[in-house]
């Protein structure tokens, strides 16, 4: 079975999503605090009455967190980076490191000018690096 081509438009996504795999962690957390503490308005109605609701805040928010598509994405998106990073060359690994872990901001032609690559080959690596997440979130 042959592989689907990537185009510009779906190599910049998948970059994208390098960027945020990066940072995976935070997100999820970040998420799940949305739904566990969601903002409300303050009630003014300070009397108040009695609900008939049982409530079962553990439960609800399990179901919550299963049921939220942000999440689910994120979630999603941090097992197939995990995959990838796993699959990774050392060469693939430097590319990542120098790309997204840098402090400093390197674009494809000074992680190649680093690394000792022509233009033309840092950018056959870096389709064959971002093909590794493609291939685990299904996009190709």
């Amino acid at each position: 079975m042959a592989s689907i081509e990537l185009s510009k438009r779906k190599l910049g996504y998948l970059e994208e999503l390098y960027s945020d795999y990066t940072d995976i962690d935070h997100l999820i957390a970040i998420r799940r605090d949305e739904i566990d503490h969601p903002w409300r308005e303050k009630d003014t109605n300070t009397g108040g009455g009695r609900s008939s609701h049982v409530s079962r805040p553990q439960e609800e928010i399990v179901i919550k967190r299963e049921n939220d598509i942000r999440l689910q994405w994120l979630l999603k998106l941090q097992k197939a980076g995990d995959k990838a990073v796993e699959q990774f060359t050392d060469e693939q690994q430097r590319m990542y490191e120098l790309k997204y872990l840098s402090n400093d901001y390197y674009d494809w032609d000074i992680v190649g000018d680093i690394m000792g690559y022509s233009r033309a080959t840092i950018y056959r690596k870096r389709y064959k690096f971002l093909e590794l997440l493609g291939k685990q979130i299904g996009y190709c």
